[in-house]
């Protein structure tokens, strides 16, 4: 376990609402700097410049509502008891060179261009709020109660797969080494931890990686 149970903040405040976007925006742009391999390439998506502006503050307006989910697809779902979750798995779409997480709400967000069940890059990068923009906590609130050897299960449809926490760690906001496509199967949970108040902003990002059961 690392940290403490998710606690609420004295006061909501816009900057606060939606950090774990803006973050993912940065970790982008680290890639792209660094010409890390990390992600698999598209053709049918914009390029980003180094020049390009990162996005800014968001605010309460910025809330977008959660997109109708395809009625052919199977559900998908993650439950983790050790840390008293249940939630959907929806997609974060990559969007300008960053991925769209101020839908997801109650969702978790399944990074799209990281792998699902089965495929190729093995590991399957999902992420989660800590808080939601009302100030009530999100689905990644009590992450930091993870234990080593906690089930985190994955379904979809019908379908069932088991994984076991097998890492827990407290990582700084520009560490890209967890986003890795390498081929190993896994799940990497991904959400905002250290909280400063002073600052108004998150310093650190807690990862937990559970692997096949």
């Amino acid at each position: 376990m690392i940290g403490s149970p998710y606690k609420r903040r004295s006061r909501f405040t816009s900057r606060t609402c939606f950090m774990l976007s803006l973050e993912l925006v940065v970790l982008f742009f680290a890639i792209w700097r660094l010409g890390l391999s990390v992600l698999p390439s598209s053709t049918n998506e914009p390029t980003t410049s180094a020049d390009g502006p990162v996005s800014q503050g968001l605010t309460r307006r910025d809330v977008l509502p959660t997109p109708t989910p395809d009625a052919s697809a199977p559900v998908r779902l993650i439950a983790f008891p050790g840390a008293s979750m249940s939630a959907p798995v929806i997609p974060a779409g990559r969007i300008q060179g960053s991925w769209e997480t101020r839908h997801l709400g109650d969702s978790v967000g399944h990074l799209v261009g990281t792998s699902w069940l089965d495929e190729a890059g093995g590991n399957i990068v999902l992420a989660g709020h800590v808080e939601s923009y009302t100030g009530a906590p999100g689905p990644f609130a009590h992450l930091f109660e993870a234990k080593i050897g906690d089930l985190v299960i994955l379904r979809e449809g019908l379908r069932e797969e088991h994984f076991r926490v097998t890492q827990i760690e407290r990582v700084e906001p520009d560490n890209v080494s967890w986003l890795a496509q390498d081929g190993r199967p896994r799940v990497t949970l991904i959400t905002c931890t250290e909280w400063d108040n002073d600052s108004r902003t998150y310093q650190g990002r807690l990862i937990v990686v559970a692997e096949p059961a």
